[in-house]
């Protein structure tokens, strides 16, 4: 939710008048993937935080000297993790084979475990649907056309590096001016990431029921969106 905001007031701000496009900031492949192989480009990245610094600055804060473990399909995330101005925001990074390798281990049995009431569920549909491909630019285009009905915000979507190289070939050519580009690295988006043990296609369906369940839709009404300010002063 914090990142849907952000990036929408990214956008508003920037394009046309600072860049000729925005690219989402989210997937940290189609970040290094900018960076490596159009550095010329990387200036039209959003300079907004990613869900996991987010949240891991979130829970520093909240919780000093705190550990903080993402878990995720990501393996791209291991590094981001590691880049200079994270490592001291995010602890550990697993993928979910090898949570899942931890559990097995471990020899716990899931269904046996009660479940934390505590478990922060505060999120919008709109930030729920960041696993699946186009959901990133979605949200952050439904949140501008909110705020300004009747504004055009003309967004493109790519998943797999190849799919996203293509687009910003498109975007260096001047395709895409004034777009919002959202670059997935894997097929179908965080739900085909190289760590995950699901299917690709079940997962979708999953996340989804999970959007129709969440307890608003309007990332606006988290309670988390007036902590933005100091999060981003730590940048």
């Amino acid at each position: 939710d914090m990142c849907t905001i952000e990036e929408a007031k990214d956008f508003l701000e920037k394009v046309p008048a600072e860049q000729k496009y925005m690219a989402t900031s989210c997937c940290p492949a189609w970040h290094s993937m900018i960076y490596k192989l159009f550095p010329g480009e990387a200036k039209n990245i959003s300079m907004t935080l990613t869900p996991m610094v987010f949240t891991a600055r979130l829970m520093k804060k909240k919780y000093p000297g705190c550990k903080v473990v993402f878990v995720g399909p990501c393996a791209a995330k291991k590094l981001e993790a590691i880049r200079e101005d994270i490592r001291s925001d995010v602890d550990f990074v697993l993928t979910f084979e090898e949570f899942a390798g931890i559990l097995e281990a471990c020899d716990l049995d899931l269904d046996t475990l009660e479940a934390d009431e505590n478990e922060l569920r505060e999120a919008s549909s709109a930030a729920r649907g960041f696993a699946v491909s186009g959901g990133v630019a979605q949200a952050v285009a439904d949140k501008i056309r909110e705020w300004y009905p009747g504004k055009e915000v003309k967004i493109a979507a790519a998943e797999t590096l190849a799919d996203c190289k293509k687009m910003l070939l498109k975007a260096r050519a001047g395709q895409y001016n004034g777009y919002l580009l959202e670059g997935m690295g894997c097929p179908g988006g965080c739900i085909g990431g190289a760590g995950t043990i699901a299917d690709p296609q079940r997962t979708m369906g999953a996340v989804n029921k999970y959007k129709s369940s969440a307890p608003f839709n309007d990332p606006e009404t988290s309670a988390y969106i007036d902590k933005i300010h100091f999060l981003k002063e730590e940048m």
